[in-house]
Formats: structure tokens, sequence, C-alpha cells
């Protein structure tokens, strides 16, 4: 019988970090103390690759991954001995010299780590200077580790993307295809935020959410989500087991698979869920800039208007999501 995998499992083992940016969607501090235990931490990573022969990759992310030291290369190595492919999400403050990198690096390699991202822009680098995330950078690629740097997206006065691109240690690695930058949608989560401008085309909001079904994640709290989006913590409803439990990761991502709000977040997205419950209108003239599709989510499961017109309507919706959801399933599993 064919059953659904995610792609990825998602083990943010931590939410303390070394910086403390103000929009941070965690809310990440240093003074943040819960974690995952080492223990916790290679349980997942077992019970993931045994209950999901499809998983492609394990990623460790936060918070600030790299505060956990070994316990992280002790991960990394787990996965690459059950034969997966490990990513890092980290914002390179171990990059503070080039010869510290190199060491840290050194460590990762050994581990069997795949790839690595680094997150900078205005917010991060009000903790963490562009000098440590080049030169992270630069000791990933030297030892052959798939490096991209991810930048927040500017405000209206700032240019760290144009100010990476022009580095000539990080132009020189771009173009022999080291390392690959881009741009990632910044979203706020605090009322006085400072607008950053249209982030996002239109049609790219109007999409399915690619997260969903497709991701595990897993908190400091050790508790199971259904996607690794940007809001998940703000949205109870995203919490769907806890890794306590029997066969944990196998239940929760199978139960989730009956919910038809998130098969139908999966088909349409959140955005066209909201216009198709409230009209092209309702987003613009109620919610405001919209920036990415996670923000949507957020207001399609606490915004009372939203949330009383999908109980009243859903169900004449279902049909014509289900049989696309079916479809979509169907073509996948014949082109892998």
């Amino acid at each position: 019988m064919y059953q659904q995998s995610p792609n990825t499992i998602t083990i943010l083992p931590t939410y303390r970090c070394t910086a403390a940016c103000k929009e941070c969607c965690f809310e990440s501090n240093p003074n943040l103390k819960s974690r995952l235990s080492k223990v916790e931490i290679l349980e997942i990573i077992d019970s993931g690759c045994t209950s999901f022969p499809d998983l492609k990759v394990i990623v460790f992310s936060g918070g600030e991954c790299f505060t956990l030291k070994s316990d992280l290369y002790a991960g990394i190595q787990a996965v690459t001995l059950n034969g997966k492919k490990s990513r890092c999400v980290t914002n390179g403050y171990w990059g503070n010299t080039l010869s510290n990198a190199r060491k840290i690096v050194a460590q990762l390699k050994d581990a069997g780590l795949s790839e690595i991202n680094f997150s900078t822009g205005v917010d991060h680098q009000e903790y963490v200077p562009l000098s440590s995330v080049i030169n992270a950078a630069k000791a990933c690629t030297e030892l052959g580790i798939w490096t991209m740097i991810t930048v927040e997206k500017d405000t209206e006065t700032s240019s760290c993307r144009e100010t990476i691109a022009a580095n000539p240690v990080i132009s020189e690695l771009v173009s022999t295809k080291n390392l690959k930058i881009q741009n990632n949608t910044w979203m706020p989560f605090k009322k006085d935020y400072v607008d950053r401008g249209v982030q996002i085309h239109q049609e790219d909001l109007m999409q399915g959410c690619e997260q969903i079904f497709t991701n595990l994640v897993v908190t400091p709290h050790g508790r199971i989500s259904g996607c690794c989006g940007l809001t998940f913590e703000h949205i109870p409803e995203m919490k769907i087991g806890n890794i306590g439990d029997k066969d944990a990761l196998r239940k929760a991502y199978d139960e989730q698979l009956n919910d038809f709000l998130k098969i139908w977040i999966k088909v349409d997205g959140p955005t066209s869920i909201i216009e198709q419950l409230m009209g092209s209108g309702y987003i613009g003239n109620s919610i405001g800039t919209v920036s990415h599709n996670c923000q949507s989510c957020v207001y399609l499961h606490k915004d009372p208007k939203i949330v009383s017109a999908l109980k009243e309507n859903y169900e004449k919706y279902m049909p014509n999501v289900l049989m696309k959801y079916h479809a979509n399933e169907f073509m996948s599993k014949r082109i892998s």
C-alpha cells in the first residue's frame, strides 16, 4: 500500500540564539533555555528515517543550532549513517575569524553535512557582522559543503544584498558555483515595523502551500508541527503530536492527511482560500499588506470572520479540492 511521506524533517533543537532579531518569528534570543536533548535528537532522526523511507533531508535550524556544539555534530553524523542528506540553517556567528570557521567546518565535514544555509540581512547584521558570514561561507565551500546565503528583504535605506554580492570573496565563490545567494521574504511580527515594500508577486501568493505534507518539524518542546512555515508557532492547529508518543512521527503525519483544511491549504494556499471565502477585497480592506502565504495562514486560522465563513461554507468546496488533491498525488506517484 502506498503511504505518503514528507521529503524533509526539520529539527528545531532550540529557540536560543546568539541574536535577538526584533521580527524573529520564534522570538529567539540568547536567554532562552529550552532545548531537545542529544538523546531526543538522535531518536527523532532514527524514528524519522525508519518511518519514512522516502525521506530525503533532515534540517537542523532554530534558534541557532550551532549553540548545541557537539550535539549538533552527533545529529549530523546520525543523519549521514542513516543514508540521508543533512542541512544546517545558521546566522554564522561562529565565523568570527576564518581560523575558527575552518575548525568548525572540519567537524561538519567529518560528520557528513551536505548543505548549509546562512541567514543574514538588516536585522541579523545588528548582531552578527557580515564578515562572520563571509568567513563561515568561505570555510564551507573550501571543504565542498554546498552553501547558500539567504538575505532578508532590504529596507528602502539598506543595501545588504548589494553589499554581499559585491564582496570580492563572495563574488568569486558565486562565479565558481560554490555558493548561491537568494533573497528571503521578510515578514513583520510587531506593529511598529518598518515597511519593506512589495516582496512577492500576487500570483505567487495564490499558490498552494509547498510545506504542508512535505515537511514535518519538531520544536524544542518536543511538539510535532504539520509544516515548517514561519508562523506555525502562532497556529495551534499546526501542532499535530508530541515526540514522546509511540510512533509519534508516523502517526502525526498520517492523521493530518484527514484534515480537510490542511488539504485545502496544500491545494490552493491560504491567501486563495481567504479570497474564495471572503471576496478579493477582504485582505486589502481588512488585513492590509500580505507579504507571505504564512501571514495569510495565521488570518485563516484566527480571524473570527474568516473562521466563521470557513465553518459555514467549507463543505461546498470539498469535492473540487479533494479531486485536485488526489489528482496531484496520483501524478506525483507516477513521476516518482
